[in-house]
């Protein structure tokens, strides 16, 4: 007879649901979730998307080796407008693989495995955080995607974090992709990009503003500055990937 029945130790209902139903990674749907939950990567495309650890910058979120809490590059640029950066990966071709699946076909399910380990960036140094506020999408590009993948990234970190998403900031006009635009021209295109619709969200608020990817930090910059302008006390960043940049 089943030990369970036998008197031997129970199943929980994860277990039992995990005979019944087999579990997959959502990236590559064949792997085995690497924790064995729902919804969690396999080993395998863990270790093809390495996660930023060890000595971080505090400024940009990237790896740094050394003493200080900002990498040479960030001390010698101006000093952004928010208070910290976090990064979960670094920015890798397959990374990246993942973040377009994800973001423009359609993979909307990533959000739950991404939201999920960004969840464990934040640590005891960190505030506590009154809102997140995921980076908007103008209406166009939302009608034309179906979809602002910031912001289902920010609903999976609400989950984890306990923090409600906010979404005071607005698109005032169309901009064209930043990936395909060198650091001048990125700045230039993002400049005067966002207002807010409700600045009481922002009074008095530390904010956690999230997007996809941060390269050269030109739209997030953007967005805290209006955020901060509109009362905000604090806004720190996180982003899902961050590209080295030492």
């Amino acid at each position: 007879m089943p030990a369970a029945v036998c008197g031997g130790p129970k199943l929980s209902l994860t277990d039992a649901l995990q005979m019944l139903l087999p579990l997959s990674c959502p990236l590559c749907g064949k792997g085995v979730p690497f924790d064995g939950t729902p919804n969690m990567f396999c080993c395998e495309c863990m270790e093809k998307m390495p996660m930023i650890r060890g000595k971080v910058c505090r400024t940009c979120g990237a790896e740094v080796d050394g003493i200080f809490d900002s990498c040479t590059e960030c001390m010698n640029s101006p000093k952004p407008p928010w208070t910290r950066a976090y990064a979960l990966f670094k920015y890798t071709d397959e990374v990246l693989d993942c973040i377009h699946l994800f973001k423009y076909r359609g993979r909307t399910e990533l959000a739950r495995p991404l939201g999920r380990l960004a969840a464990g960036l934040p640590d005891a140094d960190s505030p506590r955080y009154d809102c997140i506020v995921p980076v908007p999408l103008h209406w166009r590009r939302f009608l034309m995607r179906g979809y602002n993948q910031s912001r289902l990234f920010a609903e999976q970190l609400s989950k984890y974090l306990h923090v409600p998403v906010c979404s005071p900031l607005r698109r005032r006009r169309p901009t064209k992709q930043q990936a395909f635009l060198t650091k001048k021209e990125r700045n230039s295109n993002i400049a005067g990009a966002f207002s807010i619709s409700d600045s009481t969200v922002a009074e008095m608020c530390s904010i956690l503003l999230v997007d996809d990817v941060m390269t050269t930090g030109a739209t997030l910059r953007e967005a805290a500055v209006v955020l901060l302008k509109h009362g905000a006390e604090r806004v720190d960043v996180l982003v899902i990937a961050r590209r080295q940049r030492n």
